[in-house]
Order: C-alpha cells, then sequence, then structure tokens
C-alpha cells in the first residue's frame, strides 16, 4: 500500500507543536496516535520506535500520527511532565483527524510515562477506543523497593559473581539490607500507600497512580499490555496490580484486557527482536479489534 509522510503543524494553548501523519492512500477508520515517553524525547521515540512504527502499520492500511508535547522536540513551550499532556492530545487528535478525513477510531500507543499518560486521560477522549500500553511507569518508593528486592535482588544472590564481591570487600550490603528491611516491615505492618489511595478532594490532585487506576477504571475501550521480562518498571507495575486489589477490578472494567510478555525484552524493547515483535503484536491486536463505540464515563 502507497504511504504518504505528511509534515504537520497545530496549536496547543498557543504553542505550535510539530507532528509526522503516515497516511496510507487507502486508510483504515481507526488510527493510532503514537506518544513519546522516557524524558526528553521527540517524535521518533526511544530507538526510532514510533518511526518503525508508524511506517510498518501504516503499510498495513492503518493511519499513524507522531508528535511532539510541547516543551518536547521541536515543538515550542514548556514541557509540564507526563501527567499535564491532555491538551497536547486532545490537539493532536484534532490534526490527526484533519489530516486522514476517514479517521472515526483513535488508539493510543505509549511506553513508559507515556502509557501511564494514556491511562490517566484517554478515558476523557470520545475519539480514543484504545490504549496500546507498554510497561506504564507507577514508580512509588513501596513498589520500587518491592520490585528490587523481588526481582533484582533475589536473582543477585544467585550469581556468582556477587559473592566474589562480598567476599573480596567490594560490596556494601548495608543500603540493600536496608531496602530488605522496609519491604518486610511494609509486609508485617501494611499501611495505606500513596499509590492506592488520596486523601484530596479532586481527582487531578491525587498522586498520578490513583489517576491511571482511575482512568482505567472509566475507560470502555480495549487495552493492550506489552511487558518487558527485564524491566525494573514492567516488575514495579505488576507489584502495584498485585498488591492493590482496585487495580485488578480496574482493569477487568475494561470492553477487553490483551497482555503479552515478552521475557528477553528490557524496558525500551531496544533490541530490533523485540521492536519487530512488539510492532507485530500490536498490528495483529489492531486487526482483531471490533469496530468499538466512543468511550463513556462509568
Amino acid at each position: 500500500m502507497n504511504v504518504v509522510e505528511i509534515p504537520v503543524t497545530f496549536d496547543c494553548a498557543g504553542e505550535a507543536l510539530v507532528g509526522i501523519v503516515h497516511a496510507p492512500d487507502q486508510p483504515a477508520s481507526r488510527g493510532v496516535l503514537a506518544m513519546a515517553a522516557g524524558g526528553p524525547q521527540f517524535r521518533a521515540g526511544c530507538c526510532r520506535q514510533l518511526l518503525y512504527l508508524g511506517r510498518r502499520l501504516a503499510a498495513g492500511g492503518t493511519p499513524v500520527m507522531r508528535f511532539d508535547y510541547r516543551g518536547l522536540g521541536d515543538a515550542s513551550g514548556p514541557f509540564g511532565g507526563f501527567t499535564e499532556t491532555e491538551a497536547d492530545i486532545r490537539a493532536a487528535i484534532e490534526k490527526f483527524r484533519q489530516t486522514v478525513p476517514a479517521l472515526r477510531e483513535v488508539v493510543l500507543w505509549g511506553g513508559c510515562d507515556a502509557a501511564s499518560a494514556s491511562m490517566i486521560h484517554g478515558w476523557k477522549l470520545p475519539e480514543v477506543t484504545g490504549l496500546a500500553l507498554g510497561n506504564p511507569y507507577s514508580h512509588s518508593e513501596a513498589t520500587g523497593e518491592q520490585a528490587m528486592v523481588k526481582h533484582y535482588y533475589w536473582q543477585r544472590l544467585r550469581e556468582p559473581t556477587f559473592w566474589k564481591k562480598v567476599f573480596s570487600l567490594r560490596f556494601n550490603p548495608l543500603p540493600a539490607l536496608a531496602t530488605v528491611a522496609r519491604v518486610a516491615k511494609r509486609r508485617l505492618r501494611p499501611d495505606a500507600s500513596v499509590a492506592t489511595s488520596g486523601t484530596t478532594d479532586t481527582l487531578e490532585q491525587q498522586p498520578f497512580q490513583v489517576r491511571m487506576r482511575v482512568g482505567t477504571e472509566r475507560f470502555a475501550g480495549h487495552v493492550l499490555l506489552l511487558m518487558s521480562g527485564r524491566s525494573l518498571v514492567s516488575k514495579e507495575f505488576d507489584e502495584l496490580v498485585a498488591t492493590d486489589p482496585a487495580w485488578p477490578k480496574a482493569l477487568a472494567s475494561c470492553a477487553s484486557l490483551t497482555r503479552h510478555d515478552l521475557p528477553e525484552a528490557d524496558q525500551a524493547f531496544s533490541t530490533i527482536a523485540a521492536r519487530d515483535e512488539v510492532i507485530e503484536l500490536a498490528a495483529r491486536w489492531l486487526a482483531e479489534l471490533p469496530p468499538a463505540p466512543p468511550n463513556a464515563q462509568k
């Protein structure tokens, strides 16, 4: 299929944003809005993954738009952080629809904190009927230390190189022991976590992990989870879901939830094999999705 890559500029709250639309000559009515993540990145994505994603999906008929948030890449203005990107996403969807008139539905694609932003804001956007999420970022002190102890320290204990460092006095065990002690204390005396509860009045004032959960609970569309076996960010999200009973309920409330685990992939899916597998899984998921009605608040 013939694909044209169209550079676009558009306004968001008085700032100029920049994007690229991958437009097939016979576009599907469902497109993908690809969002950069992981700090000071831009519309090509980490390891140029959003570029590869756009070209691969568009070759199969799915239009794709990737863009820069305010303050990142070639966009003007200050960057307010991933929790404050609703206006950027709204403006990008509007420009996407103007550029591809056949577009009726949008899937938000994001990894790390872009996945978190999708979970926070997706339910508010009528055009969004799907979320494709790679290793959602959900860090808190409690879940971060749980993931570190469970998925890093115990693995290190089984490695001969670790014990060589210990016996040669090249490793200071005190920080690790302190972390293990804090995790054990939390398990013996669990407290309400900032990641699972909030005391302020409005949703916007809640910790971002709560906003992610509530956004997921209110989202009526389809969700794809792509999780890396070698990512502590991925493990930490799983710890949050496993320790907060509200999270499984939130995930179960979506129209459908599809999960794929990539045991050998790192946080950024940085190898060619992992990148290609992620894109192929996404393409297959998109092809199998039924036409969905616009989402609505539950």
